[in-house]
């Protein structure tokens, strides 16, 4: 099946082609090298471009970051015929047809998330592939509307334009084709076509690809008769004035834009080609360099966890080798390379897909340069399946493993347009912190204070690899959570004097760290005029303080005024769970004896306290807080001695308090323009609990205690809701 005249050194990556499901050849693009290939020579025999380094800010506002996108990529392939027909046909093992590969995803735009990309609106927009290839048949119509330009067309032995619908038509599909019944990688990307048939029409391909500012240049073909050495590398492009044009172009297009180059589909290679490695004897193309090889991957939960190749190795392509799946069903059953073919794979058609991949990068993030979408395209492949051999530093600080047999890894798409590493914001003062986890940590006495005041901002972050994202301002706070009602009723009831409490004269002051939680040492002098209450750190929390109360008036109405000091461990009024707040705060308490064994009880609270100091975002600063509750109760309600008590608390929270942050705040721009952005933090709705208690003496000696207990908007968060009972016997004997 020869396509090239016999006088060509070059040969498409040519594909295997399935009739009826099964698997009629498997064709090899070059020649074998001579010996066997020894890794460890290659790993150490050339050095690495340099690191790319850069401050370039940009900013990928599509909704790829969104779960709804998962949703929509689902119904891709459940509604629209173009990604559903990809997925329509099984096959089997080139190297044994009567093998199926069984539990392989073998869809390529589902493998390689260019389905997940369209779903996130990025279909290659404004972006440009250049092709080098043979034949091409521009009427059909996968490509009626694409913008294409012609550079020049293959003219074939006869020197007639040749136009026939083949190799070359078939790697523009895959790269931007779009019908009906068919969609490629980058379907809205534009289109530069021409012949690979001389030296001479590939360096106008290439000069064509700069001036246009092509982010990929795809050469689906290979030299046949031409290895990887420097003797025939000397032979090509310094042997005739058109192989020097011809590394010109390669140079002037590499040194801005990505050459992406098919590796042999020989799977038992020994060596890479001449064009896939060109880096190697070249290192100063490698930066603009990708070689393609052709796998399917075995997916398990949701990561790569095998790939069968189905052309060469990486091998000394390896440092800036991807792996895509190049099985594609025809998008026309008219459009075929041979009679009756349903389906194509070969490296030739991973190639497109890599091109397709960069496309789809530049419109998502378009103050990238092709080198630095190149580098998030290495950076973000699938690697979890390979052990790898040596490392790369793709960007400074930034080294990615690689495989001599995988490369880099299996293309993932939709990872390159999801932050890759760690994220980072800036600062107007010129620093920068670190959002891979929440910057704001706020305890729960500002509840949902913080992420209301945050809601419906967007911030702009950086990735390791300098590509900006935008995220929601409110991703930046994470608000502490209260445990269950019920624990905190059980600890209270098993830890205090349950005889003494259902007897102790009321006191609107008896429970001042109840907000707190935690165990309290308990101190009065002999008349109980003065009282102590000192809350000890215990495992889990680190909380200290201490309360001291008097009684201003006792009788009938009892009057007391509490002071007191302590320091929150960060889960109750610091802004920085990490950091401890120091409180003060005064407490007045009323007690009124109503007769009939009935009282009313009275307290309120109100303090100041520093915000746990310094923040990641914001400098130090302070807040009031208050408290109240009301409780009533009678004795000897069912049997002598017993109590029972109804009450309705607002638990301690911050009552007033403002803080302006300086942020990167998202404009259409894409600029980082800093802007105040005010917290309120003090909760629109506080917490409010309803408790029902009961205590009697049920033998001597014998003590019970039930609690039931009714929170709403928990955590002083609106909405939320907690209800919890406890029931508690002590024995002293």
């Amino acid at each position: 099946m020869s396509i090239i005249p016999a006088n060509s050194r070059m040969s498409p990556r040519k594909a295997s082609l399935w009739l009826s499901l099964s698997c009629l050849a498997l064709v090899a693009g070059c020649k074998p090298g001579e010996g066997g290939f020894n890794p460890s020579a290659y790993l150490s025999s050339f050095g690495a471009p340099a690191p790319i380094d850069s401050s370039v800010l940009s900013a990928f506002f599509a909704n790829a970051l969104s779960p709804s996108v998962v949703t929509q990529t689902a119904a891709l392939f459940a509604n629209d015929p173009r990604y559903d027909n990809q997925s329509r046909f099984g096959w089997r093992n080139a190297s044994d047809p009567a093998q199926p590969l069984n539990g392989r995803v073998y869809n390529p735009l589902r493998s390689s998330g260019a389905a997940f990309a369209h779903a996130a609106g990025v279909t290659g927009v404004g972006a440009t592939i250049a092709i080098s290839d043979n034949q091409y048949l521009p009427g059909y119509d996968e490509f009626v509307g694409s913008n294409v330009s012609e550079v020049n067309i293959f003219e074939g032995s006869s020197g007639t334009i040749d136009k026939s619908p083949t190799h070359g038509t078939l790697v523009a599909a895959v790269a931007l084709g779009d019908s009906n019944d068919y969609v490629g990688t980058a379907p809205d990307a534009n289109l530069i076509f021409g012949s690979n048939e001389t030296e001479q029409k590939l360096a106008d391909v290439g000069a064509a690809a700069a001036s246009a500012g092509a982010v990929a240049w795809n050469n689906s073909w290979g030299y046949v008769n031409l290895g990887l050495n420097q003797a025939d590398f000397n032979d090509l492009f310094t042997g005739s004035y058109s192989g020097a044009v011809y590394l010109d172009a390669l140079d002037n297009y590499a040194s801005q834009g990505v050459v992406v180059f098919a590796v042999d589909n020989d799977f038992t290679a020994i060596h890479s080609g001449l064009m896939d490695a060109l880096p190697s004897l070249r290192p100063s193309l490698e930066a603009g360099w990708i070689a393609a090889a052709n796998g399917v991957p075995t997916f398990s939960n949701g990561d790569v966890s095998a790939v069968k190749l189905l052309s060469s190795s990486c091998l000394e392509a390896a440092r800036w080798c991807l792996i895509a799946d190049g099985t594609w069903r025809l998008p026309n059953v008219s459009l075929e390379l041979e009679p009756g073919a349903a389906l194509i794979t070969g490296s030739s058609f991973a190639a497109p897909q890599i091109s397709g991949a960069l496309a789809l990068l530049q419109e998502a993030f378009p103050t990238l340069s092709p080198h630095e979408l190149r580098v998030r395209l290495l950076a973000s492949a699938e690697d979890g399946f390979f052990t790898a051999d040596d490392t790369v530093e793709l960007a400074t600080g930034f080294n990615k493993g690689y495989s001599v047999t995988y490369g880099l890894g299996f293309l993932d798409i939709e990872a390159a347009l999801k932050p890759i590493g760690g994220t980072v914001m800036s600062l107007a003062s010129g620093n920068a912190v670190s959002t891979n986890a929440a910057v704001l940590r706020s305890g729960t006495g500002f509840g949902d204070a913080v992420e209301l005041s945050l809601a419906g901002t967007d911030v702009l972050v950086k990735d390791a690899l300098s590509a900006g994202f935008v995220m929601p301002a409110t991703a930046l706070s994470s608000g502490a959570r209260l445990g269950s009602q019920a624990a905190g009723l059980l600890s209270r009831s098993i830890s205090g004097d349950l005889a003494h409490d259902r007897v102790a004269t009321v006191s609107a002051l008896s429970d001042p760290f109840a907000t707190f939680g935690g165990n309290t040492v308990d101190l009065s002098t002999a008349d109980g005029t003065v009282s102590a209450s000192v809350l000890m750190p215990h495992t889990g929390a680190q909380s200290v303080g201490v309360n001291l109360s008097r009684v201003l008036s006792d009788g009938p109405t009892r009057v007391e005024l509490g002071l007191k000091l302590a320091r929150d461990d960060g889960r109750l009024m610091s802004l920085d769970g990490t950091n401890e707040a120091m409180m003060a705060s005064v407490s007045l308490g009323l007690a009124q004896d109503l007769g009939a064994n009935a009282f009313i009880a009275l307290s309120g609270e109100v303090g100041m306290t520093d915000l746990g100091g310094a923040t990641a975002i914001s400098g130090a600063g302070s807040a009031r807080f208050d408290s109240a509750s009301l409780k009533v109760g009678r004795s000897d309600v069912f049997v002598k001695g017993d109590r029972l008590t109804l009450g309705v608390a607002m638990p301690m929270a911050v009552a007033s308090g403002h803080r302006d942050l300086d942020l990167p705040i998202y404009r259409e721009t894409l600029a980082a323009s800093f802007e105040p952005v005010a917290l309120n933090l003090a909760p629109e709705n506080r917490q409010m609990d309803f408790e029902i208690g009961y205590q009697a003496a049920l033998a001597d000696g014998l003590e019970m205690k039930l609690s039931l207990i009714r929170s709403d908007n928990f955590g002083n968060r609106a909405g939320e809701v907690d209800s919890g009972g406890a029931i508690a016997f002590t024995f002293n004997f």
